[in-house]
């Protein structure tokens, strides 16, 4: 994923009281658990949120991670002496064109930078600071989308640490049959595939487009004609090749 640092510098304290239970040094407050926001304010404002478009927070294994209505972000996280610190931060640097996204992954990182305490509330988190408050709750579990009759739709390209946004719509839909079709946001195209094998006798029409969907035309066409492994969770197809490129789909 490309990175950019974010403003998250943050002190969650006095999660030991609160958060209940005999938790030391290291104790995590989270546990192996997505929370999902839902609701907050930041001087009174609050935080306006998106349908199809959560805002998620999770730590495991020394790490924060999660996706801010559009972009997934991430850092480090240390817990000492009741003390949560997290950062520096990175973020993905795509755009969503949604209305509403752009401003509510901007107000999040601005509150999130802005919390100083959590405490457990029930079954929900609240991260709260001087003037900023968010309500957080134990994201449902999305069962897996179906890979055979889907329409993938593709939603995100991964070059190594670069994650970028589709030059043009790019589809793909697999059929019972072992045969797949779809685009590759210029050409039209059709083959086999296996879930354990990849894709193999792969074809498309010949149609010349912009150089940025083409560029994408060809990196769709190596991954698809590499020894590609097939990961769904969620709504989220990935397709990953062996040099860490992949093609993030989303079920539509």
């Amino acid at each position: 994923m490309k990175t950019t640092p974010i403003a998250i510098a943050l002190v969650l304290t006095t999660f030991l009281a609160s958060c209940g239970g005999d938790q030391g040094p290291g104790a995590d407050p989270f546990g192996a658990t997505t929370w999902q926001l839902m609701s907050g304010t930041a001087d009174g404002t609050a935080l306006v949120l998106v349908d199809g478009h959560p805002v998620t927070f999770r730590v495991e294994n020394g790490q924060i991670g999660g996706r801010s209505a559009c972009n997934s972000y991430g850092g480090d996280i240390t817990v000492e002496d009741g003390v949560v610190t997290i950062g520096p931060g990175f973020m993905t640097e795509m755009w969503c064109a949604d209305e509403g996204v752009m401003d509510l992954e901007s107000a999040y990182h601005t509150t999130l930078a802005r919390v100083t305490r959590v405490a457990l509330e029930g079954d929900e988190h609240m991260l709260t600071g001087d003037g900023v408050e968010m309500r957080l709750t134990a994201q449902p579990e999305e069962p897996d989308a179906a890979l055979i009759g889907t329409t993938w739709t593709l939603d995100t390209i991964i070059e190594g640490e670069v994650a970028s946004t589709p030059a043009s719509e790019a589809t793909l839909v697999f059929a019972a049959d072992g045969t797949v079709s779809g685009s590759t946001g210029c050409n039209s195209m059709f083959g086999n595939y296996s879930e354990t094998g990849g894709f193999t006798q792969m074809g498309s029409t010949k149609m010349a487009c912009e150089e940025p969907i083409m560029a994408q035309e060809t990196l769709v066409n190596e991954i698809l004609g590499s020894d590609a492994t097939l990961t769904i969770e969620g709504a989220m197809l990935t397709i990953a090749d062996l040099e860490g490129r992949a093609l993030v789909y989303r079920a539509g």
